[in-house]
């Protein structure tokens, strides 16, 4: 299947209450009707865990059944009510979406975390360094980075997410995304506290513009699994 993200940033005026409801539980039907779509999640910014104010309110991660799927559901009316229904809650000046090649080091992503209570997931856009070409970044962060992400303890599962230019259409809002899925958010405050994580920061240098990561705490959503709408 091929995975697609769209960072998502709420309408002007909007609380996020109500922008968090309207995207689950109106905006999903919708979007849960477009061709091809096999399994649709909305990441939701838990702002009660935030130390910082978020770049974005929100992400979707979406999956296709292929390529083709892709590339079609962009002319189709679903897509097009799709679009026009984001115009009520969404900053669409601000739209980018991403086609990935998702990569798991340490444990595969859960297909679904509504029955861990304390499970607890991050993400972050990661930038590359100045003057770094994306297929170095791309290598040093599976080959190199990737090993000690997975040192760090109570890490559930994680997710490399790098951009598949042969179908980016216009520029990525970043140059990768990271999913990591933790065992609860004590366990997350005691990783960032170890050595591991002290390792991860240092080697972050060797690749990453570090003076824009901004880590995002989110709230997982499952809005289509295999086809199906999950929420009503």
């Amino acid at each position: 299947m091929i995975k697609t993200l769209v960072f998502v940033r709420r309408k002007p005026g909007m609380t996020f209450d109500d922008f968090a409801r309207y995207w689950v539980e109106t905006h999903g039907p919708i979007a849960a009707k477009l061709p091809g779509l096999r399994r649709l999640v909305t990441n939701l910014v838990r702002p009660e865990l935030q130390r910082n104010e978020p770049p974005w309110d929100g992400l979707s991660c979406a999956w296709f059944e292929s390529a083709d799927a892709v590339r079609s559901v962009v002319s189709t009316p679903e897509f097009r009510a799709m679009i026009d229904d984001e115009e009520n809650f969404v900053d669409t000046s601000d739209r980018s979406p991403m086609i990935i090649t998702p990569y798991s080091p340490a444990g595969e992503e859960p297909m679904s975390t509504a029955a861990l209570s304390d499970a607890v997931k991050t993400v972050v856009a990661i930038w590359r360094k100045s003057g770094m070409e994306r297929e170095d970044f791309n290598a040093y962060w599976r080959n190199t980075h990737s090993e000690l992400i997975c040192n760090l303890p109570n890490l559930r599962a994680y997710v490399q997410n790098t951009i598949r230019s042969d179908m980016q259409r216009r520029e990525p809002p970043c140059d990768a995304m990271a999913e990591c899925w933790w065992t609860s958010w004590d366990g997350v405050l005691e990783a960032v506290k170890s050595a591991a994580y002290a390792a991860v920061r240092a080697d972050e240098q060797h690749f990453v513009d570090t003076a824009r990561l901004s880590p995002m705490v989110v709230r997982e959503v499952e809005v289509v699994r295999d086809g199906e709408l999950l929420v009503v």
